[in-house]
């Protein structure tokens, strides 16, 4: 992978230096983009949010039942035992009949009922739910925007994780060249016990150093398998798009303003409260609805259909047809209905300070990763120099102490010096990538910028109002 290689080879000598730790990469590598696409498809918070959202789609058909009619059916058989009015004054006129009847009851119904008005409830409840259907569909688009810089960030802390044990490793083996040079020496006479005890010190520092590197790049490789669900492998240094980063903190503000998810997601939680105070009001009109109904019964409430003294059966059937439009209007509820749209009014301001806070989060966000991007290319230029001087002293020392004119100690600082320079100045460059994609975030644009589509089953079954378009 030369292109990888060569985009870390830019801008200066240090970062010439730098590079040339860097592993070789391979033909096939995984690119961010990739991460962050297995990562849509596996992470759980990912399938928490995008079921939070298609269950609050079903609210909205829930809400919506509201405007169509709804059908019953009931029917039923079993014995019935009347003793009534009626079945003594059968009894007191006609001594064959007992005051207490025993008959096979049996009923069918089928009613229908369609609400015309109820004080505008159904409408309200719609636009409740279709609100919080499109928060919960920005919801689950913003929780993709910080998986990514989650990914990003995973992606990023390996790569430098893994790049640092290099330097690690090559400055253990100029310590090891060091200390074999130093013990020839030392064995052979010319040499002193107190620079091979020296030396040997540096050595098993460079040693800690090398297993301090090793046991970060374990812990980086299982955060990142965490997150993306798979263990790395042959990565490579990624690019932000540059087009799509601001170029100005106000430009950065404005972006984030306009577009990021999780405002518009409150938003959204706002109007949902609006409409949730509207619907609380529709208890103070009348409900009106259209009642029709029809009934097939037999032998009800004692009376079989016979006549007493003639013993004429006239049948026990009980037919009913009605046709109804009523009026329901309840005139005092105990305060409940005042109270439910206080409740309402007060889940308003709860919703507008959640969205302030939120507000004020993406601004914080957003300044943090800007200036994080200004201050480490100020640093980032004073890194490079320390990076070509460290080299040139290493250098400079080690061809003056072929000639006595410097000592071990000299050496190995400057040796030291420039594992510590190269190592500053690479946690630098990734620091800044971060920042970056840091501020793609805090604008609602790194999905976007890596180019990675979502899926079509997150825009839902509508396009509700508010919502992703």
């Amino acid at each position: 992978m030369k292109n990888g290689v060569g985009q870390s080879l830019r801008r200066s000598v240090a970062a010439l230096a730098v590079a040339a730790t860097m592993l070789p990469a391979s033909a096939v590598a995984q690119s961010l983009e990739q991460a962050v696409a297995t990562a849509l498809d596996t992470n759980p918070q990912i399938r928490q949010a995008f079921n939070r959202f298609k269950a609050s789609e079903e609210q909205v058909n829930q809400a919506s039942a509201g405007y169509y009619p709804t059908i019953n059916f009931d029917a039923g058989i079993g014995r019935e035992w009347t003793e009534s009015p009626s079945t003594r004054r059968d009894a007191a006129n006609n001594s064959g009949y007992d005051d207490e009847v025993e008959l096979t009851r049996r009923e069918i119904g089928v009613s229908l009922r369609q609400v015309i008005f109820s004080g505008f409830q159904t409408t309200n409840e719609v636009k409740r739910t279709e609100f919080e259907a499109s928060a919960e569909q920005w919801t689950l688009f913003s929780t993709a925007e910080d998986l990514a810089l989650e990914v990003s960030r995973a992606y990023l802390e390996f790569m430098r994780a893994e790049q640092i044990v290099v330097l690690a490793e090559r400055n253990l083996e100029s310590h090891q060249i060091i200390f074999d040079q130093v013990k020839q020496k030392t064995d052979s006479g010319l040499g002193s016990t107190a620079d091979l005890s020296q030396v040997t010190g540096r050595l098993a520092r460079a040693h800690s150093n090398l297993i301090s590197a090793q046991n970060n790049l374990s812990d980086a490789q299982i955060s990142y398998q965490r997150i993306v669900s798979r263990a790395p492998d042959d990565t490579r240094i990624p690019v932000p798009d540059a087009v799509m980063l601001p170029t100005t903190l106000e430009a950065a503000m404005e972006l984030a303003k306009s577009g990021h998810p999780t405002l518009k997601a409150a938003g959204n939680d706002i109007y949902a409260a609006k409409a949730q105070r509207d619907a609380a009001k529709s208890t103070y009109y009348p409900e009106i609805s259209f009642d029709l109904s029809a009934s097939w019964d037999d032998n009800l409430d004692g009376s079989d259909g016979t006549l007493p003294g003639d013993e004429i059966d006239v049948g026990g059937n009980n037919d009913e047809i009605l046709a109804m439009i009523r009026v329901n209007y309840n005139l005092f509820s105990g305060g409940a209905d005042r109270a439910r749209e206080r409740e309402a009014a007060y889940n308003i301001n709860e919703s507008k300070a959640i969205q302030l806070n939120a507000y004020r989060d993406i601004e914080e966000g957003t300044t943090l990763a800007w200036n994080a991007r200004v201050f480490l290319k100020q640093q980032m230029q004073y890194l490079r120099q320390h990076v070509e001087a460290a080299t040139e002293t290493r250098n400079a020392y080690e061809d003056q102490f072929k000639l006595g004119q410097r000592t071990l100690i000299d050496v190995l600082d400057s040796e030291n010096e420039l594992f510590q320079a190269r190592r500053e100045y690479l946690t630098a460059e990734y620091d800044d990538l971060i920042a970056q994609y840091r501020l793609l975030n805090a604008t609602g644009q790194l999905l976007a910028s890596l180019r990675v589509t979502t899926p079509e089953v997150w825009n839902g079954d509508e396009n509700y109002e508010g919502g992703v378009q």
